[in-house]
């Protein structure tokens, strides 16, 4: 669409004569190339300030946009989630919509192929008078509202629902490395088919957690929805991700870490989370909107979209966040729609309910980014984001702390549609900057000592004054077995198996030098040493197979022709090893000779 006439003539006679209706002293009949002259003369260029003025501000600004798009586009939804209202079109709303009296607007905006176009010259026009409108801008805080935030619940005024606040880096540097041993220990079972924690392991997973989940038995339930239960976040993000990240990997019924997992394990917590983020936007092992079980339908296929492009918005929306600065959640989805984020949950609306598939259809959905968009963008920031302790998090009960989709049929007696309604607001962590390659380091803080510590010849390590931090305990215990509250005796097979897997001693003398005011006894100081070098004696070269020969003779043979004895070796009188990379060429060089293999 280039000029203003080729769009005037794509308009119907009553169309242009309802823009006529705006100029007085403009003549309103004819055929529709007089109407179509006379909205020209309106809008040529000793005309076009004075219909310019006649647009209100919220026009204007509608006008300026599509000038400075490239394209002369105009996206509705963009522009009311930036300045939160719509340009009228119509001058009275209460006609009926074939009749309603039409706004000079539609002299600069027109419709063609379903997308609001300013004309290309008209937009060159346009633009050479008037500077480009003001950036969008995402809103952020220093600090929380002050007095201490409340929200109101929008279906009881009397009901105040206070925000908890939740410093989240210095659990997730723990539970890093908490669950990453849990899982080398082979304590979380997963089902085989969704790979998700059962009640047992959930149990086992909240017992080591740094602080409570995010909602404690208290908060589980509404009053009035008893079988609308929270449950758990963290303990269910800590294995999800660690296997999506390809850390851990299912061993029979229980999670094992792999070569992978072992590397992060010894890595810095803060570099093993950072790689958790990056190999989590990679996988596409499970979905997180699944998590919100709320809305049925989900399992259907080409019910949902790819699970990576949406992961990869949100992070790079999540870079465009102000570090230290409390960010409110619906701030952060009305800048994502307003900037045209291409964030989509559902592909098929319809196919997607609440209750009932025959009457609970969402595609009914009055706001479709608030139940979709907003709901997988809730799930991310709170289940995954402040897990991995990348974002602080201010929330409330989730209970009636969004309440637009009970306007849905089905939602009408529901409290909550997700675990994650309630988060109100969250702010990017020093360490959530690293993880999304905003910084490119990230020092941890000091730890203060908690405790001081006696640590005897016989391996004892006894606490003398003040308590261990979890911290402290998490280290000890991969050295050391517990006696009592208060005592602890460094064990040989745990050392032997920490260095086993690359891990030094060195940390652990430093903790217990720095904890007790007496040097370290000689035969601890041996105790270290010889672990930490007998851990390295031996080393895994390559996995093997061990083949048996029918005799002692065909044994020697084999070992001793010229064609098989490089790639095999002997072990006892009748057996050979062969490594499992050399299997294929032995075998054939075998055969040479004239010796099978059986299974």
């Amino acid at each position: 669409m280039n000029t203003l006439p080729d769009a005037l003539s794509s308009l119907t006679a009553d169309h242009l004569k309802s823009l006529l209706a705006n100029f007085p002293d403009a003549v309103k009949i004819g055929r529709k190339d007089v109407l179509i002259a006379a909205l020209l003369e309106q809008m040529s260029d000793a005309g076009l300030p004075r219909v310019w003025a006649m647009l209100d501000p919220c026009q204007q600004l509608a006008v300026r946009e599509a000038a400075h798009d490239v394209r002369g586009r105009f996206d509705a939804r963009r522009f009311t989630a930036k300045y939160g209202q719509a340009p009228r079109f119509h001058h009275d709303p209460k006609h009926a919509y074939s009749r309603r009296p039409t706004t000079v607007l539609s002299l600069f905006l027109f419709e063609h192929d379903g997308t609001l176009m300013l004309p290309a010259q008209l937009r060159l026009r346009v633009a050479a008078l008037l500077p480009p409108p003001a950036p969008n801008v995402l809103a952020s805080m220093a600090s929380l509202p002050e007095p201490a935030p409340e929200l109101k619940a929008q279906d009881d005024d009397d009901d105040e629902m206070p925000l908890t606040q939740r410093n989240t880096s210095s659990d997730a540097l723990y539970e890093v490395v908490a669950m990453l041993r849990m899982v080398d220990q082979k304590l979380i079972a997963v089902s085989d088919k969704t790979r998700m924690p059962g009640t047992a392991a959930l149990r086992a997973i909240e017992a080591k957690l740094a602080g409570a989940d995010f909602y404690g038995p208290d908060a589980e339930t509404s009053p009035d929805r008893s079988d609308q239960r929270i449950g758990p976040i963290k303990a269910v993000a800590w294995p999800l991700l660690l296997q999506a990240s390809g850390l851990a990997e299912l061993h029979g019924s229980k999670l094992g870490l792999n070569a992978a997992g072992i590397k992060a394990l010894q890595a810095a917590p803060a570099d093993a989370l950072r790689g958790i983020w990056r190999g989590w936007l990679a996988s596409s092992l499970f979905d997180e909107f699944n998590r919100i079980d709320e809305i049925k339908g989900q399992k259907g296929k080409g019910r949902l979209t790819p699970v990576k492009p949406r992961r990869a918005i949100v992070s790079q929306f999540l870079q465009r966040c102000p570090p230290a600065r409390w960010v409110e959640v619906d701030e952060l989805s009305r800048f994502m729609q307003a900037e045209g984020a291409p964030l989509a949950v559902a592909e098929d609306p319809w196919s997607l309910y609440l209750c009932d598939a025959n009457y609970g259809a969402l595609g009914y959905a009055h706001d479709e980014w608030d139940t979709f968009q907003t709901r997988y963008l809730l799930c991310v920031l709170f289940e995954y984001c402040a897990t991995l302790g990348m974002v602080d998090v201010a929330y409330c009960s989730p209970h009636h702390a969004r309440t637009e989709f009970q306007s849905l049929w089905g939602g009408q007696d529901m409290t909550l549609l997700s675990r994650y309604d309630g988060l109100m607001y969250f702010r990017l962590t020093e360490l959530g900057a690293y993880c999304l390659g905003l910084s490119t380091t990230y020092t941890p803080p000091a730890r203060t000592a908690s405790c001081t510590l006696s640590v005897s010849a016989s391996l004892q390590i006894s606490v003398t004054g003040g308590s261990l931090s979890a911290d402290d305990s998490l280290l000890l215990e991969n050295w050391a077995s517990r006696e009592s509250a208060q005592l602890w005796r460094l064990d040989r097979e745990k050392t032997m198996i920490a260095v086993e897997r690359g891990q030094d001693t060195a940390p652990l003398e430093a903790f217990l030098r720095s904890r007790d005011s007496q040097p370290l006894p000689v035969q601890v100081e041996a105790f270290l040493r010889a672990c930490n070098k007998g851990g390295k004696a031996m080393q895994v070269m390559s996995s093997s197979l061990l083949i048996e020969c029918i005799d002692a003779e065909t044994a020697d043979r084999i070992a001793q022709h010229p064609d098989t004895a490089p790639l095999c070796m002997r072990a006892g009188k009748q057996h050979l090893v062969v490594q499992v990379k050399h299997d294929a060429r032995f075998r054939k060089a075998a055969r040479t000779l004239g010796y099978g293999i059986r299974e």
